[in-house]
């Protein structure tokens, strides 16, 4: 392998990693909900906080991203909301993955 060549995969490979970080962070963008007023992560965590809080309880106050209480009423619709966000911007990151695994 000639030095050109081996400058083209370093190429190559510095432009996936740069490609897979951002669209790993567009992904965690596109988890932010706004719901009561409230932002919200549709992480795992909160995902199972409001999952296991909705058993127990009929309305619960959460934390949001920015440390304010929020009153959730409906804790179902809540959770639908965060999961359906969070397979959509996790589908959206596993389609950018898949066409960088084929490039490289």
């Amino acid at each position: 392998m000639d030095l050109s060549e081996l400058k083209k995969e370093s190429d190559l490979s510095f432009d996936i990693a740069n490609a897979k970080k951002n669209a790993l962070e567009r992904a965690e963008s596109r988890k932010l909900i706004v719901y009561n007023y409230s932002i919200f992560s549709a992480d795992p965590e909160t995902i199972n906080l409001v999952n296991v809080l909705k058993q127990h309880f009929d309305t619960f106050i959460i934390l949001d991203n920015n440390s304010n209480p929020c009153k959730i009423d409906n804790p179902d619709e809540f959770l639908n909301i965060l999961i359906q966000r969070n397979q959509e911007a996790l589908n959206e990151y596993h389609r950018l993955y898949e066409t960088l695994k084929r490039k490289s």
